[in-house]
């Protein structure tokens, strides 16, 4: 994609608008927003800082020239091989220490939990499990169980990488190396575009992007997606630039137009890219499909006369690697062509502006209201600076300081991403906008041009508006303190949240158990009432997208009671569905209810309960008046990946079902059985 100057501007108008924009007032605080700082705290950190930058260039310039000097020393002083090496060993330093010490070296998220399962299951040599007896027991979000088969619903590229870990006992390990591959990936990319100088402050960007080695440290399939899609983008630079940077060790000066489009390099390099942009694919299909669409003309014109070929190549490269795809999809739903999304939500999971699985309707306005989000929490989660961490590059593309073709291709591929992502219905902030990380290869690199332009750019020039201040001077220092607030404050402060929030997710309870004396046995794990809800449903047979909807938009002792009924009676799923369906909801009929610490329990105010929902109720509570703290409860997902997938591990852990736990018990008569609650293990008669 090549973005003439116009649209270069817009861009940079959008970068500098957006964290102005009230969208948590105008979109009625849309999920996934918890972080999106409101414009009034951008305006305060952008008056405190720049009042504090307009002081230091004003009373003390020479120390910010000399701070200036001493910084660029640091990163143009040692050879090439020192620099590269000294910072990609600190970077394996800062991913060790958020995978261990915020992470707990373990999955936080559903998705990363279930792709972990999944690699287990690929460890033992095989695409699916057998699926549990009893799915109420182990049944999870993103876990599909279908004709005897158990698998996890997502394309399967990450977890055979994390399978790799599985192997070797540490599959925590597999991040943490992707992640330094994609920034040696990174920066010899910088390298090849726009010369050393721009290599070695991209390099210190990574470095300094919090953003970028948390995600990097965590089991997300962002991660293997970006080292790919960083494969991807390498080779096909090496093949369009040629050969011209590695030659003698000549250069490309910053900003200059390495290749001239009618040379493209051997043709093995478009097809390492084309291999590697499939296995993106196989990790994260639709950024994959987004960035190779939006550099396929600027290939295409590279290859000039010979395009035909470069096409075969291309189409060749990525169908190979991708049809893995679709050979897991027929081994684990039986057709090519449905991917395990589909089979656990059916059509509503797919892009467009419909309904999505769990009743909401994805509109254009939504769609661009995810998309303005995602690029405003970037301008924080980035750098975790008090100033719109974009505003360099933004500053850049208004004055008209970027027209080198290939900082157009940069933002065409990093844009192309929020673009193919507004036809997607759902949205979180999980570790910050991680939609856009696999953006990462493109942006950091043009971040990296907008410093040393800006630096070239505005040094010497005394601006009027800064009462003649030197402009140079003036951004010197305020960059230099929003990298202080955020080695001070921003990233200390967010790898405190990160290290003591989701406790319940950390647990390690094969390893408790060990504690306790437990060797072997079928553990039980307490979950709230909402849990078993949808589990008891699920057991019955209902599916994934008709349980979350009706839970999600339903007074649940409606739900209940319906639940009990099909139990008792032993109704038919299709009876059962119908049921369910009838009690959803409008949102406002239903409120939370704060009555067991559960905030997604919803009942209709001022009903009163039937003795059931009561009952389940004061399980919960442990009979109490009032809940413990903490509640006896806890999250039994973070527990599915500790057990083998053939569920005949020394210890089995399963989810309490109250009642219905007779029947998992009868399946393992000669195992000791217990109930896990608030840390403790209960032996059960």
């Amino acid at each position: 994609m090549l973005l003439g100057g116009g649209v270069r501007r817009a861009a940079g108008w959008l970068l500098l608008v957006v964290p102005f924009i009230p969208l948590r007032w105008i979109f009625d605080d849309p999920p996934g927003t918890t972080w999106l700082l409101p414009p009034s705290e951008w305006i305060l950190g952008i008056f405190v800082f720049g009042a504090l930058a307009w002081l230091a260039a004003r009373l003390a310039p020479d120390v910010v020239e000399r701070a200036t000097d001493r910084v660029g020393g640091w990163v143009e002083g040692p050879s090439e091989r020192a620099f590269r090496f000294g910072a990609l060993g600190l970077l394996a330093v800062l991913l060790l220490c958020a995978s261990t010490f915020a992470f707990s070296r373990t999955p936080l998220l559903i998705d990363s939990i279930i792709q972990l399962f999944q690699a287990k299951i690929f460890a033992g040599g095989e695409v699916f499990a057998d699926a549990p007896a009893f799915e109420g027991f182990f049944t999870t979000q993103h876990m599909v169980s279908d004709a005897g088969r158990w698998y996890s619903q997502y394309p399967p590229g990450h977890a055979a990488a994390l399978a790799i870990g599985v192997w070797l006992g540490a599959p925590w390990l597999v991040p943490v190396a992707l992640s330094l591959g994609t920034a040696g990936l990174i920066a010899a990319t910088a390298r090849r575009l726009f010369g050393s100088g721009v290599a070695r402050v991209a390099l210190v960007l990574l470095l300094l992007a919090s953003f970028f080695w948390f995600m990097g440290a965590s089991f997300m399939n962002h991660v293997s997606a970006l080292f790919f899609t960083s494969l991807f983008f390498w080779a096909f630079v090496r093949w369009a630039v040629g050969d011209v940077p590695a030659r003698g060790g000549a250069e490309i000066p910053d900003g200059g137009e390495p290749g001239t489009g009618d040379r493209p390099a051997h043709v093995g390099w478009l097809a390492l890219a084309a291999v590697s942009l499939g296995i993106a694919f196989l990790s994260r299909p639709l950024t994959a499909v987004a960035i190779g669409l939006g550099l396929a003309i600027p290939a295409l014109r590279d290859a000039g006369r010979r395009w035909w070929l470069a096409a075969i190549v291309a189409l060749a490269g990525v169908a190979i690697p991708a049809s893995l795809y679709f050979i897991n999809n027929a081994a684990t739903t039986g057709d090519p062509l449905v991917a395990g999304y589909l089979r656990q939500w059916g059509s509503a999971h797919e892009l467009g502006f419909h309904a999505s699985p769990w009743g909401d309707v994805h509109t254009p306005l939504s769609g661009l209201r995810n998309e303005l989000v995602d690029l405003g929490l970037l301008q924080s989660f980035l750098f975790e600076w008090p100033i719109p961490a974009l505003w360099p590059l933004a500053i850049v593309l208004v004055a008209g300081w970027s027209s080198g073709r290939w900082e157009g291709r940069l933002l065409g591929a990093f844009f192309a991403i929020p673009a193919a992502y507004f036809f997607y219905w759902h949205r979180d902030a999980f570790l910050g906008p991680r939609y856009l990380y696999e953006g990462l290869p493109f942006l950091i690199p043009l971040l990296a041009v907008a410093f040393t332009r800006l630096r070239e750019r505005l040094a010497g020039r005394r601006v009027a508006w800064l009462g003649g201040l030197d402009a140079g001077a003036f951004a010197a220092a305020l960059i230099g303190l929003c990298f202080l607030y955020s080695l001070g404050y921003g990233i200390p402060q967010r790898f405190r949240v990160y290290a003591t929030g989701l406790e319940s997710v950390k647990k390690d309870l094969v390893h408790e158990a060990r504690e306790a004396g437990i060797g072997e046995g079928l553990v039980f794990v307490k979950v709230s009432w909402g849990n078993r809800l949808i589990s008891r449903a699920r057991n019955l047979g209902v599916s994934a997208s008709v349980a979350e909807r009706v839970y999600r938009n339903s007074d649940h002792c409606e739900m209940e009671l319906i639940v009990g009924a099909a139990e008792l009676e032993a109704w038919p799923a299709a009876r059962f569905e119908t049921a369910l369906l009838e009690i959803v909801r409008p949102d406002e009929e239903v409120e939370v209810a704060r009555i067991n610490d559960d905030p997604t329990l919803q009942l209709v105010p001022g009903r009163s309960l039937a003795p059931a929902c009561v009952g389940e109720l004061v399980y919960d509570r442990d009979g109490r008046e009032a809940m413990p703290n903490p509640p006896s409860y806890t999250n039994y997902s973070p527990h599915l990946a500790a057990n083998r997938p053939d569920l005949e591990g020394q210890l089995v852990i399963a989810r309490d079902l109250r009642g219905l736990n007779e029947r998992l018990r009868a399946l393992y008569p000669e195992r000791p059985a217990y109930l896990y609650r608030n840390g403790e293990f209960v032996k059960l008669d």
